[in-house]
């Protein structure tokens, strides 16, 4: 009897997990990858400004900057499983709401419009003359003193 009990509890998990990973593999999709490039853009223009204009590389910084992006993707973990979780209760109660991938994506979004910021100030720091309407799409502007700022 304990055998069935406990081959039926590692199926019930397996199963579980497979259903879990599968609605993950699901909300990875063009934005993600486009959020994926920015991410690695902003980590290597940032080590470019660190080499060539803040004092050297520092390998401290750079440990920082991977713990960010790992923390990053786990923020998108959290949002595709409370989708999942959304996704699940609703249907569950027999209510229809779709927000399959909206959340994430509003997620993503988010996010390219942090690193994209965080490259146009990288681009700025070392001498590359960027466009006014990139600066202003990713929310800076010229203070009285003409330096860059967050809106």
């Amino acid at each position: 009897m304990y055998s069935l009990t406990h081959t039926f509890e590692k199926k019930t998990i397996i199963g579980g997990a497979v259903v879990v990973i599968s609605y993950i593999a699901n909300s990875l999709n063009a934005v993600f990858v486009v959020w994926a490039a920015f991410m690695i853009i902003d980590y290597i223009t940032g080590i470019l400004c660190g080499l060539f204009r803040n004092g050297g590389f520092s390998y401290k910084k750079a440990v920082r900057g991977i713990v960010k992006k790992l923390m990053f993707l786990v923020l998108i973990l959290i949002t595709i499983l409370l989708e999942f979780l959304i996704d699940y209760l609703t249907t569950d109660a027999g209510v229809q709401l779709h927000v399959q991938g909206t959340i994430t994506t509003a997620m993503y979004i988010y996010l390219i419009g942090t690193e994209g910021l965080s490259i146009i100030q990288n681009l700025i720091i070392l001498g590359i003359p960027v466009p006014s309407f990139m600066i202003n799409l990713f929310g800076l502007i010229r203070d009285d003193s003409g330096n860059l700022v967050k809106k």
